[in-house]
């Protein structure tokens, strides 16, 4: 396969710590250029070339696919002039700060040229959960418990500023919603259409620009009851659980949601006799795999394991538990 020769937009954190690695790691891609404001954090990602403009890197015939790495609320912005430069893309999440938004990308975009970046999908525990859920092994599902938290957010970042797509439910929020609705898709064969918010208690900054530190609350989805938690001013915590009438499924061994080149586990909990299983997991990275599928996608027509009818539905479903 002629590798995927990449372009970034962005040399930002998860670029430099994460993506940047993973597509010189990956046998099917090439770092070609990164555009930066900032020339020693390109410099640091070791591309061919850096340009100080986004626009460079869309206009460059030597790039066949772009990484959006930049803050939320210029995704939509920077994902149109790509597709409109028919490159492939590939956008960090959230794809979008609303529905509409991300209903205006998708449309835009011909069949699999776009791809939202939640890499979490790409982990081999994830597919595997999946597939548990759908075989029966867990029963019916009655329950799940999806929490991410974490602290520490420097003051000057878009994460504490409204106008810039930030707070915990546009950071994080994908996580633990994305993997529910995934979860319950799976055991009950087919997609969560139906969102009850049950109860919710946001907590905001109080700040001029304030955004939502922590949301958490009770949803129901197709009629599955869940618990949810996300916040970006807490201790760490993750959490993934799926209570079902034979057996209780977890993400157990390292971080529910960020299991980055570490070994982790699955377990299952038998509700009738208490006994516990494991399957193990071999570290990986998640990042790589989701390179290399990318490039599989634009080469041989795969099909994406994060399609945009997920990103729409997702979408959606943020859309309705920000509102206030």
């Amino acid at each position: 396969m002629t590798p995927v020769r990449w372009g970034f937009l962005g040399a930002g954190f998860v670029a430099g710590m994460a993506m940047g690695p993973a597509v010189h790691a990956a046998h099917n891609a090439e770092l070609q250029v990164v555009g930066a404001r900032d020339r020693d954090r390109a410099l640091s990602l070791a591309p061919t070339r850096i340009v100080s403009t986004y626009d460079e890197v869309i206009a460059d015939s030597d790039v066949d696919a772009v990484y959006i790495s930049l803050t939320n609320e210029v995704h939509e912005q920077w994902v149109a002039a790509a597709l409109n430069a028919d490159k492939f893309v590939l956008c960090e999440k959230p794809l979008a700060i609303s529905h509409t938004s991300a209903r205006r990308m998708t449309r835009a975009a011909k069949p699999g040229q776009l791809v939202e970046a939640l890499w979490y999908r790409w982990h081999p525990r994830f597919q595997r959960t999946l597939d548990v859920v759908s075989s029966g092994a867990i029963g019916e599902i009655t329950g799940i418990e999806s929490t991410f938290c974490f602290d520490g957010v420097p003051e000057d970042n878009y994460r504490l500023q409204a106008s810039r797509g930030g707070g915990a439910t546009l950071d994080v929020g994908p996580y633990t919603l994305d993997s529910a609705m995934q979860v319950i898709g799976a055991g009950t064969r087919q997609p969560v259409t139906d969102v009850e918010i049950v109860r919710r208690r946001t907590l905001k900054s109080h700040g001029k620009d304030g955004v939502d530190l922590t949301t958490q609350g009770e949803l129901v989805m197709n009629g599955v009851p869940v618990s949810w938690r996300v916040s970006i001013n807490s201790p760490a915590e993750q959490t993934f659980r799926v209570t079902g009438t034979l057996a209780t499924l977890s993400w157990t061994g390292a971080e529910a949601f960020t299991v980055w080149k570490a070994p982790c586990e699955l377990t299952l909990s038998d509700t009738t006799t208490g006994s516990i299983s494991s399957e193990a997991f071999d570290s990986c990275d998640p990042y790589q795999l989701m390179v290399e599928q990318c490039a599989e996608v634009m080469r041989e027509g795969a099909s994406t394991l994060m399609p945009n009818e997920d990103s729409l539905r997702l979408a959606f479903v943020i859309d309705q538990v920000r509102e206030d």
